[in-house]
């Protein structure tokens, strides 16, 4: 999965889902961060559910 602003390879930075307490635990998808320092989306959250992993979202998942 590429960054939508410098195509570099994005990093797996980490998941979310129902998993705080007192939930089911599922996750739903993952969290990825570009680490190119020469990107204006540098150090910038995107994330994909884990049925779409394909759709490519810009932000953190709320």
């Amino acid at each position: 999965m590429n960054c939508p602003y410098c195509d570099e390879e994005l990093t797996y930075d980490d998941y979310f889902g129902r998993i705080a307490a007192h939930q089911d635990g599922k996750v739903l998808g993952d969290i990825y961060k570009c680490n190119n320092e020469d990107c204006e989306a540098y150090q910038q959250s995107f994330y994909t559910y884990r049925d779409r992993p394909d759709d490519l979202h810009e932000g953190y998942p709320c």
